[in-house]
């Protein structure tokens, strides 16, 4: 990850720490990068919920993953679990092509 990214990243985080929505133990948690979180869900049974993101005019996913919508720094993924119980998944937006990272949950 480049220093800006990086940078911008630590003071989201920071913020979100400060303002009490994020404890200081969860910046290890929001590393993980969502690809990789969304392969192990897939594989323990999970799906995502694709009626759920934003589409273009021409039905494409907006955003890289159909389950996904985002706002200008955090994101929300919808998916179901094997039973079809629901579950909302928060994400760090990623900037400039970087992969969204998983919040703590």
């Amino acid at each position: 990850m480049s220093a800006p990214r990086m940078n911008k990243t630590a003071a989201i985080l920071g913020f979100c720490t400060a303002c009490g929505f994020l404890p200081p133990a969860a910046w290890a948690q929001a590393s993980q990068g969502y690809s990789d979180y969304r392969q192990s869900l897939i594989a323990g049974g999970w799906k995502p919920n694709v009626g759920y993101g934003l589409k273009t005019a021409r039905g494409k996913p907006l955003y890289k993953f159909p389950e996904v919508v985002c706002g200008p720094t955090l994101c929300n993924a919808k998916w179901r679990d094997p039973q079809g119980h629901e579950k909302v998944i928060t994400l760090i937006r990623g900037l400039d092509g970087a992969d969204h990272r998983v919040a703590p949950q």
